[in-house]
């Protein structure tokens, strides 16, 4: 099912011929152009799987459009566009999934859209993963054990579903996303998050109350489980001791993540945004319980809401005010508050 695209404000005039020239993997469809914020609003219900938003509308900021919507009226990937690198700062102070500089380049509007596409499936994934664990716990509490209806319902395939329109998508999206995801590490030669295995795992606590362990049997490896935190996990003088996988909970699944792959750590309120692998995983926990576990020669708090890998890191450049802007190895650009920017060396 193809994912449905708005574009908003004014664009450059050969933007409708590079969409229609984009790879028809990506399936995604355009409902159309709007240009001023009144036609933009209105272009907004139903509320789109993508929004490509120009940074500014014929009668206002494409940022202050953004900004004035309700979270029930927003996007579920917002794809910036500016002739300006500086509003790049501000895009990602708005969640975007991504900023594309203008003159668009094909290939980056390919990269961008294949983002937001990523997040977009992500996203269904998590919220099927939700309703069915409370549609089990409604069948539990009443006794029916029929799980097929369950995952009818869940799927979108049957009445009362009471899911969005990004989860009408949910009977590929598994597949999808799981297959799109092993054929790009299999080419980068990266390691993935595993899923939990079938044979038992059993949680245990190490000797240091404030610090959570996972341990298979006859091993004794450290995994930062941020849903354990009971205020911050200290920092253990002996790098044996410091986590080397991070623990996701995806609705009834676990999900380990090797350290060596995340990108950055992203607060997005009672949660934490684990980007890896050019992948995202959302996990309960604070920034605080990441900044306080792991390697502070590694993992660098560059912003209230960020801790990023700084292996990642390919360059940093200055903005106005004494902020910074960074440059990941795969294009990825994240703000540097003046508070932390002595941390980055």
């Amino acid at each position: 099912m193809a994912l449905r695209v708005v574009v908003l404000g004014q664009v450059p005039a050969s933007l409708p011929e590079q969409l229609a020239h984009l790879p028809a993997s990506l399936d995604v469809s355009v409902l159309g152009y709007h240009a001023d914020s009144a036609s933009a609003r209105a272009a907004l219900s139903p509320v789109p799987d993508i929004a490509l938003v120009s940074a500014a509308l014929a009668d206002m900021s494409g940022f202050a459009f953004v900004q004035s919507l309700a979270p029930s009226e927003r996007p579920t990937a917002i794809v910036f566009a500016s002739a300006r690198e500086e509003d790049a700062v501000q895009a990602f102070e708005l969640q975007a999934t991504d900023f594309v500089p203008v003159p668009v380049a094909l290939e980056r509007l390919g990269d961008a859209l294949t983002r937001a596409r990523q997040q977009v499936l992500q996203v269904a994934l998590l919220r099927t993963a939700d309703e069915l664990q409370r549609l089990i716990g409604e069948a539990n509490a009443s006794g029916h054990t029929e799980l097929s209806a369950l995952f009818t319902r869940a799927s979108g395939n049957g009445p009362g579903n009471g899911l969005g329109a990004a989860d009408g998508h949910a009977a590929t999206v598994e597949q999808e996303v799981g297959g799109d995801a092993r054929r790009r590490r299999r080419a980068s030669g990266q390691s993935s998050g595993t899923l939990i295995p079938s044979t038992p795992w059993r949680a245990v606590r190490n000797t240091d109350p404030s610090r959570a362990r996972l341990t298979r049997e006859g091993a004794d490896e450290p995994v930062l489980d941020l849903t354990q935190d009971d205020g911050a996990h200290a920092q253990s003088g002996s790098e044996d001791a410091r986590p080397l996988r991070v623990l996701v909970r995806e609705g009834r699944r676990t999900r380990f993540v090797p350290l060596s792959d995340v990108d950055w750590f992203e607060a997005d309120g009672n949660y934490i945004l684990v980007h890896a692998a050019g992948e995202k995983y959302r996990t309960r926990g604070t920034i605080t319980a990441i900044e306080s576990a792991l390697d502070p020669r590694q993992f660098v708090r560059i912003h209230r809401r960020v801790v990023v890998n700084m292996d990642r890191v390919r360059e940093m450049s200055p903005l106005p005010g004494g902020d910074g802007l960074l440059m990941l190895g795969d294009g990825s650009t994240l703000r540097l508050s003046r508070t932390y920017r002595s941390r980055v060396r």
